[in-house]
This record gives structure tokens, sequence and C-alpha cells, in this order.
């Protein structure tokens, strides 16, 4: 392809079967290193509970319960559970390092951007505008069934989870989009062409994702569909937006934008990471509809992106 963003697979050893071993090293300290890790922490956090006379978190409020190294734990804070289920991230990232360090000679930087500096503006345009439509969808959704939602906010308990989401979060998704849109995006791309390097990573993230509470949790197949349709859909448009700016940048404020925007505004019952939110709601019941407001939002995204904000023209200079 000409488009400079997946010509950035070029920099460095393109062969398709380095891609292929890459994938699999990167999956394997994902899945399994940093399965090791998650349950050493468990091992600590299960030792301090005990010590602690069962009341692991006494100092933070909003307990809940959370299932560490298949022990389930009731007095622990929000905060130990996002930092447990975050805990995978830091060695997610060091397999796309090491995949890009030794089996492609090239950097980080490559999956981000074909100029010489990343463009932070366009990241925040990305966060901004994506928090904004999403803020909108869930005052609709309010307006239509205020019933569902309960005002749930706690000073104390927001402002310690707040610190952590700010930390945490913009790692977990900038690893997630280098690796979907970044790594195998531009590796598929250059191998086959645009559409299998926006479906293929996108069913790789849908699978990734299936065994999250919000899909296991749903009573009918039309639900089930309607929240894999959904993480199918939200990736493939990442990957559109990706190849259309030519940078990763708009992908990375997106995502920041969409997990903050949820952990921080609204909880549910099935979520895979309960929260301490301003809102909480009734278990999350999806339908098609949820598809079709997720359009809305996207086409809506592009729209202010692509129409209303200069498009920035990438500079001739070479990293």
């Amino acid at each position: 392809m000409s488009n400079p963003f997946i010509q950035l697979a070029h920099r460095g050893k393109n062969q398709w079967w380095r891609y292929l071993i890459g994938a699999l090293l990167v999956l394997f300290f994902f899945q399994f290193v940093g399965a090791i890790a998650r349950y050493l922490i468990a091992a600590v956090v299960l030792v301090l509970y005990s010590l602690g006379g069962g009341d692991l978190a006494a100092a933070i409020p909003d307990i809940n319960q959370i299932e560490l190294g298949g022990q389930v734990v009731d007095g622990v804070s929000p905060i130990v559970t996002y930092i447990f289920l975050n805990s995978v991230f830091p060695f997610f990232l060091l397999g796309i390092y090491l995949a890009l360090k030794f089996l492609h000679g090239r950097s980080l930087f490559t999956l981000i951007t074909p100029t010489k500096r990343i463009n932070w503006k366009r990241i925040a345009q990305g966060f901004m505008v994506h928090t904004i439509l999403l803020v909108i969808l869930f005052f609709v959704s309010y307006l239509r069934s205020p019933e569902d939602f309960a005002l749930t906010f706690e000073p104390g308990a927001f402002l310690a989870f707040l610190i952590p989401v700010l930390l945490f979060t913009p790692l977990q998704t900038a690893t997630e989009e280098l690796f979907f849109q970044g790594y195998l995006l531009q590796g598929i791309g250059s191998h086959l062409g645009k559409w299998p390097a926006i479906i293929l990573p996108s069913l790789l993230f849908t699978l990734l994702h299936a065994s999250n509470p919000e899909v296991l949790t749903q009573d009918s197949w039309q639900s089930t569909a309607s929240i894999v349709l959904y993480y199918f859909i939200v990736n493939a448009f990442s990957a559109w937006i990706t190849i259309k700016d030519k940078s990763l940048e708009l992908a990375l404020g997106i995502h920041a934008a969409n997990n903050m925007t949820l952990f921080l505004l609204v909880t549910r019952s099935n979520s895979v990471v309960p929260t301490p939110a301003l809102f909480t709601t009734t278990a999350l019941e999806a339908d098609f509809s949820l598809l079709l407001m997720t359009a809305l939002s996207l086409w809506a995204f592009s729209f202010i992106i692509f129409r209303v904000f200069k498009h920035p023209t990438l500079e001739a200079e070479t990293t």
C-alpha cells in the first residue's frame, strides 16, 4: 500500500513469518507471562488479606469483591481490583517491544506515526470529541430511562480511584492500540492490503474480549451477538481512522477516552471493572439498538474530526 502509516512496516524486516512469530510472542507475554505476574500479585494480596484479619482495604471506601487466584475475596477496594486487572499490560507492552526490536529491527515509535514527532494535539482531539459524544449518549440514555440509574457519587472513593485510572488506563489502551492498530495493522496491511488489516485484527480483538462479564452474562443470543459485534465494530473503526488519518494518534485518543469515561461516569454490576463511578446502573442488557447508537456516535466522530477539524498534513521528514 502507498499509505504512509502502512509503509512504516518497511522500516524494518517485514517478512510475513516475522509477524506470525511476533504476534505469538506478544500474546505469550500478554496471556502467559502477564498471567503469572497477576497470580503473584494475587498471592501477595491474599496474604495481606489474611494478615489484616479479612479487611484488606478498610481505609478505602466503597468496598467490593474480586476473584484472586481462583478465590473470591470480599473487602477488596476497587483500586486493588483495577490494578490487579491491569497488571498484565506492562508485559503486553514488553512483548511488543521485544518483537519489534529482535524480529523487525525497528522502534515502537514506528507504530505511531511516519512523522518525526507525535502530534499530541491530534490525540487530544480524538480524546475530547469521543468523550463529549459518550457523555451525550449517556444523558440520552438517562433521559429515556432515569429509573435505571442511581447517583452513587462518593467523593473520597471517586478521587482515590481517579489516580490509578489516570495512571493505568492510558497504558492499557495505548498498549492495545499499538498491537492491534499498529503492529498487526501494519504487518497485515503491508502484505494483504487495507481491508484484511482492518478485519483480521478486529476479529482477534473481539475474541480476546469475548470472555468479559458483559458478554458472558447476556441471557439471549441477540444480546450476546450485539456485544460481540460492538467490540468488532469499535476496533474496526479505530483501524479505519488510523489508515485514513495515516497515524495511530486518533485511535490512542479514542480508546483512552472510551475507557476513562466509562470507568468514571457509570458502572454496572456485570462490568469487567467495577468502579466507584458517578452513576450506577443495572447490568448491561444489550440489544441491536446498542449497535445503532454506536454507529451514529462513530459517524458523528468521523464527521467532526475530518470535516470540522483540519486534517494535519504529514511532514516530509522521516522519523
